[in-house]
């Protein structure tokens, strides 16, 4: 099988692999679509010992049954599936409790986070445990199904903390997982969404796609904003979707007393900041990394036409240019949302296609 491998940053070969075989509870797909997540543009750029290569990226992907291994039940040949990364034990504290996201003896696709280094969607085949997939219905496209991770990131946080239908939500940053958290807002029946970024072109289609408000983060100050349009209260909950430590401090100050800080973007930096601006206002600040069964929301919600995703592809790659669809996402100043890697060509010649 051909399959697009990671050789360290800036280095991806279309190479030559065994095509796998399905072991027992496995389920052999042919990949279909598999989009660029921000971690793998991240391994692209800088060496982390997240990323070991050789590695086969990606994650976020769709596929068609081939094949399935001795034991399989629940999926049949021909059946379309979209994967849902992370392959858990099952059995400690965390799986038990609701919370394989991070289960401590998981393999994450397409990375070395875990046990173990895993490897990802940027090829034709590829073998997962039948639990890992999930059933696309007959009107979600295999083309959207690569989306439905990412928007179950965002599901997850939209969820998250004391969601109540009506209330006012603040979202800081409108980049491919920010816009999926207004887009399962809308759709979960958030009231208010008031958002924030420096891009006008981001904050333009976040309007499209449901925020209310929307404020240009390099001109205008989001506290200030919010508390405009809530009489003063401010924001009952304040998703954080950009992984820059300034936007903690602004959520804080943008989130009413009582609150939920809800911090999805990784911030991976040491943050400066005194603790009795959150424990004297009695603000709850709640993680939200990755999601478990809420996948299974985001397709329902694409599959009943509550959230539409086309806006959010930007282009479109073949394979064999997988390098160059890394390279237009690494470019300074670049603007593209989701970038998707068509594995079989399918959307060769149409709109969006590239090379």
């Amino acid at each position: 099988m051909k399959a697009l491998v990671y050789h360290g940053p800036g280095k991806l070969v279309l190479e030559e692999w065994a095509t796998p075989e399905p072991k027992e509870g496995e389920v052999r797909l042919k990949l279909q679509y598999t989009a660029i997540c921000g971690s793998d543009l991240g391994a692209y750029k800088t060496a982390s010992d997240r990323f070991k290569p050789p590695l086969i990226l990606g994650h976020e992907a769709s596929g068609i049954v081939e094949k399935v291994g001795p034991g399989v039940t629940a999926f049949h040949v021909g059946q379309h599936v979209c994967c849902n990364p992370p392959i858990y034990c099952g059995t400690c504290w965390y799986c038990t409790h609701g919370h394989y996201n991070i289960c401590p003896n998981r393999l994450s696709l397409g990375n070395s986070v875990g046990v173990d280094t895993c490897h990802g969607t940027f090829a034709e085949y590829i073998c997962l445990p039948a639990f890992t997939l999930v059933p696309l219905p007959e009107n979600v496209s295999l083309l959207h199904g690569s989306m439905m991770e990412p928007l179950a990131v965002g599901y997850h946080a939209a969820k998250n903390g004391a969601f109540t239908p009506g209330e006012t939500t603040a979202v800081i940053g409108t980049g491919p997982i920010g816009l999926m958290t207004i887009l399962s807002l809308r759709a979960l029946g958030v009231g208010k969404i008031i958002c924030s970024d420096t891009s006008a072109a981001r904050l333009a289609l976040a309007k499209q796609l449901g925020a209310d408000i929307t404020v240009d983060a390099s001109r205008e100050n989001l506290p200030d904003a919010v508390k405009a349009a809530t009489g003063g209260l401010g924001a009952d909950r304040t998703i954080i979707c950009a992984g820059v430590p300034s936007s903690f401090h602004q959520a804080i100050q943008t989130t009413r007393s009582c609150g939920d800080v809800i911090l999805v973007g990784m911030i991976q930096s040491q943050l400066d900041f005194c603790p009795m601006d959150i424990f004297g206002r009695d603000i709850n600040i709640i993680s939200s990394y990755t999601f478990t069964d809420e996948i299974y929301d985001a397709v329902r919600s694409v599959s009943q036409g509550a959230i539409q995703l086309d806006p959010l592809i930007s282009s479109i790659y073949s394979l064999s240019n997988g390098q160059a669809a890394f390279d237009a996402l690494a470019a300074p100043g670049n603007q593209e949302l989701k970038v998707i890697v068509d594995i079989c060509d399918g959307m060769k010649g149409t709109e969006k296609w590239v090379k």
